[in-house]
């Protein structure tokens, strides 16, 4: 691109059908992501080490994550374990991404995990897949079948104050949901430096990344309609804890909480119709600003325009969001009108 600044670019699905996953996966390697990752809510989509497992056998260029594991449903031990596991399949392309928990807890009844417990849980795996001893809920364990130790960078969903603070003190990168503005992404690095300056680091040993929702769409107004759903679903998971230190105007403090009091996990990340939750935006008054915090949308020359202000703005690795009916139509035009304009 014109200002020669790298940009990385990731996508990750959800998949429940491995069959047209491994085809997925063969697509999205051939357009030129730098990254492919998943999530993990195993009551929703199929069960994320497996998945990248897969990927890791089926690709053999671009990076892998999961975005993201949680302290409550796997120990740490058994975490590790799997990283290392996919970290050896994949030949150390492999990342792992942990936070509190939402869908995969919501849809559980367990309570999100402490930034405390979070804390420990990216040592103790980060720790474990670099052959050393670890220690979780107090006891000790290690990887003894790990015979040549590739350490799994761990990176840490923070979208509070707090969890930023601490992913600038212990984690190997960062995944930023809702940082899309001046204002939002400012304020993350203020929280991510005073963590970093706590362990004597730069925020620059920290890798960022930026969630981004990409639809393709004949106007941005179109786009933002067709995934109401996950942006009222992103809202519901950045401002659950507190609404302080976000950068969130104080007018719009009653309006986040009132979409918040109604939304339903059971429909988190299926965008349709049918879902209830893709009227909150609208009902609450939040649809202009929601939007602009993390979604680019409209015609792809419009994308491209979004992407470029993102982009200067400062953030140089960003993971698109395949909210779409037809991913592999979404992934031949951002292969062929988008990814140019930024290699």
């Amino acid at each position: 691109m014109g200002d020669g600044a790298a940009v990385r670019f990731c996508t990750g699905v959800t998949p429940r059908d491995l069959d047209d996953y491994r085809r997925w996966l063969v697509e999205a390697e051939a357009v030129g992501f730098d990254m492919l990752t998943t999530g993990d809510s195993q009551s929703l989509w199929a069960e994320c080490f497996s998945v990248m497992a897969l990927a890791a056998t089926t690709t053999s260029r671009p990076d892998l994550a999961v975005t993201v594991v949680n302290p409550r449903t796997r120990h740490a031990a058994v975490a590790a374990s799997a990283a290392a596991t996919v970290q050896q399949l994949s030949g150390g392309r492999f990342r792992l991404a942990c936070s509190s928990g939402d869908s995969a807890l919501r849809n559980l009844g367990v309570p999100p995990a402490r930034v405390s417990d979070v804390e420990a849980y990216a040592v103790a795996v980060h720790e474990a897949t670099a052959g050393r001893v670890a220690t979780w809920n107090g006891e000790q364990f290690s990887l003894d079948w790990l015979a040549d130790p590739v350490p799994v960078p761990v990176w840490i969903a923070a979208e509070g104050p707090r969890m930023q603070q601490m992913a600038g003190r212990v984690a190997q990168g960062v995944v930023l949901a809702n940082c899309l503005t001046e204002e939002r992404y400012a304020c993350a690095l203020d929280n991510l430096g005073r963590g970093a300056a706590e362990a004597g680091r730069s925020v620059d040993d920290v890798e960022r990344w930026h969630m981004v929702n990409l639809v393709f769409a004949r106007t941005e107004d179109e786009g933002i309609d067709s995934i109401a759903s996950e942006i009222a679903g992103s809202a519901n998971h950045s401002f659950r804890f507190t609404l302080q230190g976000k950068a969130l105007p104080e007018e719009l403090g009653p309006r986040v909480q009132g979409l918040m009091s109604e939304y339903q996990s059971r429909f988190h990340a299926q965008p349709g119709a049918a879902n209830p939750n893709r009227g909150l935006l609208d009902k609450y008054g939040l649809r202009s600003y929601l939007a602009r915090l993390g979604t680019i949308a409209g015609p792809p020359e419009r994308c491209v325009e979004r992407l470029r202000e993102v982009v200067a703005m400062g953030a140089r690795n960003l993971i698109l969001s395949q909210f779409v009916d037809d991913s592999y139509a979404w992934m031949r035009t951002f292969g062929d009108e988008v990814l140019p304009a930024f290699r």
